[in-house]
């Protein structure tokens, strides 16, 4: 029984130490150094936009209540700052600029294509600034079917 015994502890005696380091491990919280970066040449799961300034891009989403609130939302959030909260008004900031951004009125925007707007907010315009890295194609596209609605 003794030899039985002693076995046993000699069986366990390697598992017990592997498990002696195992609390001395390093750990690291969320953008606390060192930051691991992505392999070189990984792709997104997204995926990555090619979208350049010749480029005519059909709308892919179609003009939906969902998407229309969604662009509503983004609106209000990215754009009224400077375009208005009405197409009548500008924002407390477009309001410091001069000459004004544009007040995006019914009217100017449907004489404009989609194309024409998805480029604007994607790459920017004048003084306004590249949308690309902030929203996602899919939020600039909801933000063209909302201008479109927009009265």
């Amino acid at each position: 029984m003794k030899r039985i015994a002693i076995l046993a502890v000699l069986a366990a005696v390697p598992f017990l130490l592997a498990a002696v380091g195992l609390d001395e491990q390093p750990s690291y919280k969320t953008y606390e150094v060192p930051v691991l970066a992505p392999p070189t040449g990984a792709v997104p799961v997204s995926g990555r936009e090619v979208v350049s300034q010749q480029a005519e891009p059909t709308n892919p989403i179609p003009s939906s209540e969902a998407s229309v609130a969604k662009g509503r939302s983004l609106f209000a959030i990215n754009c009224a700052m400077c375009h208005g909260g009405t197409p009548a008004e500008l924002g407390r900031v477009g309001q410091r600029f001069k000459p004004p951004p544009p007040h995006l009125a019914p009217a100017l925007v449907q004489s404009l294509s989609d194309a024409f707007i998805f480029k604007a907010i994607t790459f920017g315009f004048g003084r306004m600034p590249s949308f690309q890295q902030m929203l996602s194609p899919q939020e600039r596209w909801n933000l063209v079917n909302f201008l479109r609605t927009r009265k």
